[in-house]
């Protein structure tokens, strides 16, 4: 699965970054009324304004992170979940390095639009953050234990 789902999941995510750049602005365009905008941002940084101008060096540490979980997804097999959650993780954190690599910053353009107060503050961000998001969900999540009956 993952020799599949990663680069599938990183060309989606560099589609779309191109698709945001060809078509949209700064200025929020309601997607899902005033729950999800597409924003244009062009983040230079990590997530809420961390580390401003080193997209260098994030982007190499993304690419390594992301090619150390593939060598781990190449060398054994692992239950389903991991298996998703380190292919999840790999593929957001190679689409997010690409970028600031190849870029000097990412592409974002998902906007949650709510007034919520955690939520209002949120960073626009893109598939590959989604991705991370997902993948490390599905790490932590708890493990189901075996029943007896």
């Amino acid at each position: 699965m993952p020799t599949v789902l990663v680069p599938l999941l990183l060309a989606l995510d560099q589609i779309l970054k191109l698709w945001a750049l060809e078509n949209l602005s700064p200025t929020p365009r309601p997607l899902l009324g005033d729950l999800l905008y597409l924003t244009l941002v062009r983040n230079a940084g990590a997530g809420f304004g961390l580390l401003q101008g080193k997209a260098f060096l994030l982007g190499w540490v993304s690419l390594l992170v992301g090619v150390f979980l593939l060598y781990l997804l190449a060398r054994r097999r692992y239950p389903l979940g991991l298996t998703l959650g380190l292919s999840l993780v790999a593929a957001g954190a190679l689409g997010n390095g690409v970028d600031r690599l190849g870029r000097g910053w990412v592409v974002d353009y998902l906007d949650l639009g709510t007034s919520i107060p955690f939520i209002a503050q949120f960073p626009v961000f893109n598939l590959a953050d989604v991705c991370v998001t997902l993948g490390a969900l599905l790490l932590l999540a708890p493990k189901p234990k075996k029943r007896l009956f």
